[in-house]
């Protein structure tokens, strides 16, 4: 009966040292971009004002809010997206909260070869001569990459996509700063893997100002990263995106596997 008595306690204790563990992760991170944001060869003005984007987007875009949504997402949707049409660009009015700031539909691009089978861009790039096709477009007839041997348009691979991979993002989208000029490169390089770091900023100053840092670092097999500002990246690297809204993020650290 102890043993059972102190397993009981056990369990009972792991949400709360599970998000306590996270608390400290997300504190650790704030105090590592400070770090290296002041450690960085540039003006002090930029320092400054960086840093202080980031808390008050920090504020903006609560931790606690995006755990809950990852947790209820799930189950929110997985009946709902059964009922939903194969044509559906758009999740309905009653499911609005759950719009993300991409498509129900996924945000990747495929491309068909001569025999008829669909290839993924991201893993294959698309030959000279042929087309690449969104996941938005009802020509696409390949698998979605997060959900391998469903269509994006299935009742399976929108749950993946909405309820795990990109959840309710449109709020922080929409509440991100107006892109219409690439923005500029201050620091670091842009991040394809671990280790690395970014800094962006969209050319503007004062109240105007926004930020993004982003920076991978292999911790053990895992890879540790942070995402913190406006996603000014997404423009940057596609300027045709343009005018657009940088999603607001807030990730101070988070782990992921490594490669």
């Amino acid at each position: 009966m102890t043993i059972l008595i102190c397993l009981g306690v056990a369990l009972a204790a792991l949400p709360g040292l599970a998000l306590a563990g996270i608390a400290w992760a997300q504190a650790a991170g704030r105090v590592d971009v400070a770090l290296r944001v002041r450690a960085l060869e540039i003006s002090q003005a930029h320092k400054t004002a960086a840093l202080a984007y980031f808390e008050r987007v920090s504020g903006q875009v609560s931790l606690w809010r995006t755990l809950r949504d990852h947790l209820i997402a799930p189950f929110v949707l997985f009946f709902a997206l059964r009922r939903l049409p194969w044509e559906a660009d758009d999740l309905p009015d009653s499911l609005a909260y759950w719009r993300n700031n991409v498509s129900i539909n996924g945000d990747g691009w495929g491309w068909r070869d001569e025999a008829g089978f669909w290839h993924q861009c991201s893993q294959e790039p698309t030959p000279p001569g042929m087309t690449s096709v969104p996941y938005t477009d009802p020509k696409y007839g390949g698998d979605a990459y997060y959900a391998p041997g469903h269509h994006p348009r299935s009742w399976y691979a929108r749950w993946i996509w909405l309820a795990f991979r990109n959840v309710a993002s449109k709020v922080q989208q929409d509440a991100g700063p107006l892109i219409e000029t690439r923005p500029v490169l201050l620091a670091g390089a842009p991040l394809d893997d671990a280790p690395g770091f970014t800094l962006y900023w969209n050319g503007k100053d004062g109240e105007a100002a926004a930020y993004q840092w982003h920076a991978a670092d292999t911790w053990g097999p895992l890879v540790m990263y942070t995402n913190v500002g406006a996603k000014l990246g997404v423009p940057y690297a596609w300027p045709e995106t343009m005018p657009c809204r940088a999603m607001l993020i807030a990730t101070w650290r988070a782990f992921k596997g490594g490669h």
